[in-house]
């Protein structure tokens, strides 16, 4: 029940402990932020879309890498974007960032809007997760990259479908993505997709 319960609050944070939970991402979740990051060049004035921002931390480390971007995150998650709005409230209020409501499968953007599309341990809880890549790729523009990157215990632990590098590689060209890139260290594995 109690982990149940977790899982929920990993999917969805709210109240206290959705509270709790995204400071503790925040923290727990910076090496793979940075690893993503490094996978892919970001050049200036890029418009960058993370897809479950949680407690704001890839925004963060993206904003300091100094180069103007135009910064936006959707997650479904009210406590997400209460506390990631608290973390970046001089960003969004300079309007480098912008933070909304949002779920995957029905992305707030018009048509091939973003450079950059990063996935951080989130791609694992989307319910209709070719629907959902659909939607992604549907906002990226013409030379964006999609960078997705999870730990592979929770890929194993929460995705009965597409678990293995070939099947979730196949989704992924049957969509339309090219240039599959399949990056991994001892725990995490990350690709790196293009249109």
């Amino acid at each position: 029940m109690l982990t149940r319960f977790l899982i929920k609050q990993s999917q969805k944070p709210s109240g206290l402990v959705g509270r709790v939970i995204t400071k503790i991402w925040s923290f727990y979740f910076k090496k793979l932020s940075l690893w993503a990051i490094k996978q892919t060049t970001i050049s200036g004035n890029y418009r960058i879309l993370e897809i479950g921002y949680g407690g704001g931390s890839t925004i963060k480390n993206l904003l300091a890498l100094n180069k103007h971007l135009e910064v936006h995150g959707i997650d479904i998650s009210k406590e997400s974007y209460r506390t990631a709005q608290r973390v970046h409230s001089d960003s969004i209020r300079k309007g480098s960032v912008q933070l909304k409501i949002g779920n995957v499968e029905n992305i707030p953007y018009q048509n091939n809007y973003f450079d950059r599309v990063f996935a951080i341990q989130t791609h694992i809880f989307w319910k209709d997760i070719k629907k959902s890549f659909q939607e992604v790729y549907r906002v990226m523009s013409s030379n964006s990259t999609l960078i997705i990157a999870s730990e592979k215990e929770k890929i194993n632990y929460h995705m009965t479908d597409y678990r293995t590098s070939h099947e979730f590689i196949q989704l992924l060209t049957s969509i339309g993505f090219s240039k599959k890139l399949r990056k991994k260290t001892e725990s995490q594995l990350d690709f790196v997709c293009s249109l």
